[in-house]
């Protein structure tokens, strides 16, 4: 399972930016469990705040390029060390809560 998220354009639905960000961050294919909720958040660099939807991602297929392999470390590990050794953000950790 991994966590895409990211923002999204105009014409897009939330469910296909889970998709189109899960190729180009991870590099991987699959299939969309369900919606593990909306958060609101804060960002680091502007005075914004921004809403987020998280989705747990079925992996089917993982390929050997991506568009941000250069940009972004695909590791793949379980929810609970997810929880404690990569998520920085209270609105990951709440979403880790609700997979589990």
């Amino acid at each position: 399972m991994m966590f895409p998220k990211g923002g999204w354009e105009l014409d897009e639905s939330v469910e296909e930016v889970a998709h189109r960000e899960s190729l180009e961050e991870a590099g991987v294919l699959g299939s969309l469990e369900g919606e593990l909720g909306t958060w609101s958040y804060k960002s680091k660099s502007h005075d914004t705040i921004y809403e987020g939807c998280m989705f747990s991602l079925l992996v089917e297929e993982q390929l050997d390029l991506w568009p941000e392999k250069n940009v972004q470390q695909r590791l793949w590990m379980t929810v609970e060390e997810a929880a404690k050794e990569v998520c920085g953000h209270w609105w990951m950790k709440e979403a880790l809560d609700v997979l589990i």
